[in-house]
């Protein structure tokens, strides 16, 4: 059974204008999926929809067997912007859902730290956003998003305002991270080779649907070497066909 079931969802911001369209799709308990597509085909939306962002206009989201009406606590948040608060400390911007939640700070700043190690900033706790690089800052936003200890992340783009070679070590770090904590993860892109990178599996979505689907049979953990293997350069080839097959499909009136 699927940890997340997204069922028959559907949503428009305008009547007679759908932007999700009858979806079914499912991620089961501590894998990583991806959504792919070009730009305002429907990705932000559908992962709104499961974050309980937004209510759809047909259909629904059940995690782990509870329909989502609302932000729960069993899912973290990550997106582009770290947007974190320049005024609070690094530590206090990673205990900030645990103060949200008026749960008590001190039982929780010894776990804060733990996974501020995790993600390789420890040293950093008592320094402040404007002192950090922004591979730093979404470190921190990670870090804020697990304190919690939810079972799901969903992350929107979160390493695409990022140069390249940050974002690869952070694509390394959060691999590592997800297969060690065994958290269910939906994943946000436009980069194909990170999506193949960090997926167990990738869904192709265009004008509101998902278009094509892809199972990642490469091993985990992985190592940063497999980018250049033939068998995930393959992969990368085919993805992309299917989103170039996508989108002359919708512009023929064929989806």
């Amino acid at each position: 059974m699927d940890f997340v079931s997204i069922n028959n969802v559907s949503f428009e911001y305008k009547k007679d204008h759908p932007v999700i369209k009858s979806i079914n799709w499912g991620i089961p308990k501590g894998e990583f999926h991806s959504l792919i597509g070009r730009s305002g085909c429907g990705k932000t939306t559908l992962l709104k929809i499961a974050a309980g962002l937004i209510i759809p206009t047909a259909g629904g989201v059940a995690i782990d067997n509870i329909e989502v009406s609302c932000p729960g606590i069993k899912t973290g948040f990550v997106f582009q912007a770290p947007n974190l608060l320049e005024w609070l400390s690094v530590l206090e911007n990673v205990l900030l859902p645990i103060t949200v939640n008026n749960k008590k700070r001190i039982k929780h700043s010894n776990l804060a730290l733990e996974v501020l190690e995790t993600v390789g900033l420890k040293d950093y706790a008592n320094h402040y956003p404007t002192e950090l690089s922004g591979g730093q800052q979404s470190r921190v936003a990670i870090a804020r998003a697990l304190i919690t200890e939810p079972p799901l992340l969903l992350m929107d783009e979160p390493f695409a305002a990022l140069d390249a070679m940050t974002r690869e070590e952070l694509q390394i770090d959060l691999l590592q991270l997800c297969y060690l904590t065994s958290t269910t993860v939906l994943f946000i892109t436009h980069d194909i080779s990170e999506s193949v990178y960090l997926s167990d599996k990738i869904a192709v979505m265009d004008n509101g649907l998902i278009q094509h689907e892809f199972f990642i049979d490469i091993p985990k953990p992985r190592r940063d070497n497999i980018r250049y293997q033939t068998k995930f350069n393959k992969l990368c080839s085919d993805i992309h066909r299917s989103m170039k097959t996508s989108s002359v499909q919708r512009d023929i009136g064929y989806v």
